[in-house]
């Protein structure tokens, strides 16, 4: 009876573990790639969390940026093992994220695809217009986020 609740629990254990990456390419030539989640506000570089990852934010950190990007364009994720991971471009004219870099994503480990915004103008991004905001979504378990800058 022992070995079998000792082989449940690691089973358990083994279903439940989640890894998510996150990695950036700074083709800018300057500044710092920087990225927060909920569960930890310190900005930190690339780096794996083994743990379910909500309210994530990257951004590039280049002088004129404030924590959570703010002032800077940003991506906005949630990687998770459960539903769907998701991730949009965050640029706000009116509000405080604004375009000063080309800016965008790809999912890893299990997916590849993603948004990317070269213009001020881009479509691809969440703003306060239009009210629909354009998502890439990924259902591959432990799968990452690749974003990019420049």
């Amino acid at each position: 009876m022992f070995a079998i609740a000792a082989a449940a629990l690691a089973l358990a254990t083994f279903v439940a573990a989640e890894s998510h990456q996150v990695t950036f390419t700074n083709n800018c030539g300057y500044g710092t790639p920087l990225f927060l989640y909920s569960s930890d506000g310190t900005p930190q570089g690339a780096t794996t969390i083994q743990a379910p990852l909500s309210g994530g934010i990257a951004w590039l950190e280049n002088g004129s940026c404030t924590t959570d990007g703010v002032n800077c364009g940003a991506v906005e994720f949630t990687l998770v093992n459960t539903g769907y991971s998701q991730a949009d471009i965050t640029l706000e004219p009116e509000g405080n994220h604004t375009y000063l870099y080309p800016i965008g994503f790809n999912f890893t480990n299990g997916c590849s695809n993603g948004l990317f915004c070269d213009n001020s103008n881009c479509k691809n991004v969440a703003s306060f217009t239009p009210t629909q905001v354009p998502l890439a979504q990924c259902s591959a378990d432990n799968c990452g986020i690749n974003v990019i800058f420049c």
